[in-house]
């Protein structure tokens, strides 16, 4: 009975994953936040046996060593990667990078000042259901009149409302950062700066969007989206006061053992990234967004903006279209997604 289980089990399972490999192979994917994996990737699957709770040379259990190997790696490839001089590579997701980073730097009820979801923001910067929102005071800045992130008006909330840590990232957002800028206006008013580039990172350390290493005091990221690695986090960092806060927060803070194969993951993904293919790979999106940008300007439709220096716009449909033509769209092999629009109350 078992055997016959495991084997009927075993044909549906490969029938699910053959519906989705055709998927894949067929259909349009414009999506911003996935990508295909590089098949190596996958090799590092015999990782998942081992469990390992702790740091390379620290580790809770013994027989890590090999393990401890790949992980410095890790380190050291997303180091030279983002040009940083501290790496924690363990977070599950980027939201879990974010709560950790937080952890490092706040304490509970502490203001953030964020980008409002409606303008582009990300949940785990202060939406109200979030942990983010029901641990912190969250207040947001929200996009102008030209569609973009205007720093004078963060400049005023800041000396308004005083927050600890300002938050600089977004799920959907095509304009230029003064990360510069924000970084004067934070220090000038004892405010931390995390950097959330999460959407760009592929970009940023392809030399495409600058880097915020360097004018942050923590950045952010997930290893999938533009880096085009397997789901998880990272958390990078050029200021030494926060390095072992930022450990602890991580771990025992918000995990226990890390995900052995994902790491090993990770590693390759940061070796990867750091060649010109990779270059070549993102120069690639980034001609191909402007060029659909003007398609849809030309043929009549309303964008937000009329530039990208990412792979993301936004097309304003009017009369709530957004869902009948994300359904009409997926019916027909082609996915995307819609979005707030923060000039609309519904």
């Amino acid at each position: 009975m078992s055997r016959f289980f495991c084997l009927f089990f075993f044909c549906f399972l490969s029938s699910l994953c053959v519906k989705v490999i055709t998927a894949q192979y067929s259909s349009i994917l414009v999506i911003g936040v996935n990508a295909s994996l590089s098949s190596i990737i996958y090799s590092s699957s015999c990782f998942i046996n081992k469990y390992s709770e702790g740091y390379p040379s620290n580790r809770y259990y013994s027989g890590c060593k090999i393990f401890d190997i790949f992980e410095n790696k890790a380190i050291i490839e997303s180091q030279l990667l983002f040009s940083s001089n501290f790496s924690n590579v363990q977070p599950h997701s980027g939201v879990q990078a974010n709560f950790a980073s937080f952890q490092s730097l706040l304490n509970k009820n502490d203001k953030i000042l964020s980008l409002d979801l409606k303008s582009g923001g990300h949940l785990s910067h202060g939406f109200k259901k979030n942990f983010s929102g029901l641990i912190f005071k969250i207040i947001n800045y929200c996009l102008d009149n030209n569609n973009c992130i205007n720093n004078k008006y963060i400049e005023l909330l800041i000396k308004k409302e005083k927050p600890k840590l300002l938050i600089v990232g977004y799920s959907c957002y095509q304009s230029n950062i003064d990360w510069s800028y924000l970084r004067y206006i934070s220090k000038k008013n004892n405010c931390y700066l995390l950097s959330d580039i999460s959407h760009i990172s592929g970009f940023v350390c392809s030399g495409l969007i600058k880097n915020p290493i360097n004018d942050s005091d923590i950045v952010t990221s997930t290893t999938h989206k533009t880096l085009r690695g397997i789901k998880g986090g990272i958390i990078l960092s050029n200021n030494n006061l926060f390095f072992k806060k930022i450990n602890s927060s991580v771990f025992p803070g918000q995990q226990g053992g890390c995900i052995s194969n994902f790491i090993i993951s990770k590693y390759i993904t940061f070796k990867e990234s750091n060649n010109f293919n990779f270059i070549n790979y993102n120069k690639q999106i980034l001609i191909n967004s402007k060029i659909m940008l003007k398609i849809f300007f030309y043929r009549g439709y309303f964008a937000l903006n009329y530039d990208t220096i990412n792979h993301m716009f936004l097309i304003h449909l009017k009369n709530n279209f957004s869902l009948k033509i994300e359904k009409i769209l997926e019916k027909n092999g082609i996915f995307l997604n819609k979005n707030f629009l923060f000039f609309l109350k519904n």
